[in-house]
């Protein structure tokens, strides 16, 4: 398949996987930065790939109800405010409709990675946190439900950084520099990973998963309500060949008992349970 028929989304190869990726917090460690920081994959398989024009296409349509003409991309922190509450259910229930979608997350509590002198750096902050989430791409491309697939990955331009540094980074660690483990398989995805716009309707969904993600991990650690809207998307969660969640479709970054930052939270469990 070439590269163009790839990143067109087109259906003529039916074991490409469509990865879109997006991100929720910043990347700072000071005292007035976000309490974490998480990046979200939104995969699709490449004939399935109508679900994602139709969710994006209809939630806009929504949205922009008054204003017919407008085709604004979407974006949780302008059109999904906490004072529209609706627009979030109605995006959760929109998002969960998609038939073969899955959704990874990995998530960084910055109190678990402070003590990480190399991650003060935000490049290098994210080029970490985007090496993990491609790591759980690959495999989920490997064990994708009916045979392998190969993963073209679009991740959504972050203003300010060098996204050819990240490349050259996420290079080190394909040839093996970086690992102590069993590598993933990394010819499972395209290379290299293209970084876009929001005009794609992949980032704009993925943008929105990472919002409900940020709904719910924004409130209290008892407080149920405020992932209402994430738990109607959990079955969408990658979960291994054995159906195991953690470190697979949720992923939390930092040393022993960084876990904790998700798995204290009263609604966890129902989150966990396919």
């Amino acid at each position: 398949m070439s590269r163009r028929s790839a990143l067109s989304g087109s259906a003529s190869g039916p074991r490409g996987l469509n990865v879109y990726i997006d991100e929720t917090g910043d990347r700072g460690l000071s005292a007035k930065s976000s309490p974490f920081f998480a990046m979200t994959g939104l995969l699709v398989p490449f004939e399935d790939n109508w679900s994602v024009i139709a969710t994006a296409a209809g939630l806009r349509a929504a949205i922009h109800a008054s204003h017919p003409e407008a085709t604004a991309p979407l974006h949780w922190v302008d059109h999904f405010k906490k004072k529209h509450p609706k627009r979030r259910s109605m995006a959760a229930i929109e998002l969960a409709s998609m038939p073969s979608a899955k959704v990874i997350h990995v998530i960084v509590p910055k109190d678990a990675i402070r003590s990480y002198p190399g991650l003060a750096d935000g490049g290098r902050f994210y080029n970490y946190t985007t090496r993990y989430l491609l790591e759980r791409v690959a495999w989920a491309a490997q064990q994708w439900e009916g045979g392998p697939r190969r993963a073209v990955v679009r991740l959504g331009a972050v203003k300010g950084m060098d996204h050819t540094e990240t490349v050259s980074y996420l290079d080190r660690v394909r040839q093996g520099h970086h690992d102590k483990w069993r590598p993933p398989p990394w010819d499972r995805i395209t290379w290299p990973p293209v970084w876009s716009g929001t005009d794609w309707n992949g980032i704009q969904l993925a943008d929105l998963h990472a919002g409900l993600l940020n709904a719910a991990l924004s409130g209290a650690y008892e407080d149920e309500a405020c992932a209402a809207n994430l738990l109607l998307v959990k079955h969408q969660l990658y979960r291994s060949p054995q159906g195991r969640l953690h470190g697979y479709g949720v992923k939390v970054m930092g040393p022993t008992g960084a876990d904790s930052f998700v798995t204290d939270r009263c609604w966890w469990k129902k989150w966990e349970v396919a």
